[in-house]
């Protein structure tokens, strides 16, 4: 008895000490709602309709900080390691310009034939070429385990003006991010800039920690984002062949 009317009476105190504050389910379903309104404006609008972002997609904020740098390059060579709607968006983007290409790492290839529709149906897939990664078993570096990620290419000509690593997804490891990371930092041209998502998590925190170590010349810049968003560039883009990491 007594049990029951302590609860009965935090219930009450909690619902009026809370009263008027909005919730985080409320946030959402008010995000929700005007990205609804301005993804049908853009439909009114003959412009390209994209999927909800937020959740396992990339934040608006994350794309906006990586959109303000693009806008300012000329016929850039974009990556991408994790296919969805910020392909989409890059691809627009780069048409806008009349400039430029984007090449689109996913390891799954059904997901990658649904972004690949999705562009065309936009009337940018030309713009894109989506090349489909095997996830393989890579070794631990430094303090980082053992995990899946990419089957990297050996690219060693690429030279990357702008970079986003927005994959494997987490169950491949908590260092599954690091190798494409990387990858891309050592081909970045000399003012390149590669790109992290959800750097709020402490497994993308430990793959930069761990890439910042091995490379001194790297220059980390944590950028304001919901999810987190960190960029790389490096001071000096002189490489030796021994420095990539295949």
């Amino acid at each position: 008895m007594i049990r029951s009317t302590i609860r009965f009476l935090l219930g009450k105190l909690r619902s009026h000490l809370f009263v008027g504050l909005a919730r985080k389910e409320d946030i959402d379903g008010l995000y929700d709602q005007i990205a609804g309104l301005i993804q049908i404006q853009s439909a009114l609008a003959a412009n390209p309709i994209l999927k909800p972002l937020r959740g396992w997609a990339l934040s608006p904020d994350a794309i906006a900080w990586i959109l303000s740098d693009l806008q300012e390059r000329e016929a850039p060579t974009v990556i991408e390691f994790g296919s969805g709607q910020s392909t989409v968006i890059f691809a627009v983007c780069l048409k806008n310009k009349g400039s430029g290409r984007l090449i689109s790492f996913e390891h799954d290839p059904i997901y990658a034939a649904g972004i690949q529709k999705q562009l065309e149906a936009c009337g940018v897939g030309a713009r894109v070429d989506i090349q489909i990664l095997p996830l393989i078993e890579h070794e631990s570096v430094g303090s980082l385990p053992r995990c899946q990620s990419y089957a990297l290419p050996n690219l060693r000509d690429l030279v990357v003006d702008l970079a986003l690593v927005d994959g494997p997804p987490y169950w491949c490891g908590s260092s599954a991010r690091y190798h494409p990371l990387r990858w891309v930092v050592d081909r970045l041209s000399e003012n390149g800039a590669a790109y992290l998502d959800d750097t709020r998590r402490p497994w993308e925190r430990s793959a930069v920690n761990q890439l910042s170590a091995l490379l001194p010349d790297l220059v980390i810049e944590n950028l304001r984002a919901e999810k987190g968003l960190t960029k790389c560039t490096r001071k000096s883009v002189k490489k030796q062949p021994h420095e990539f990491v295949d």
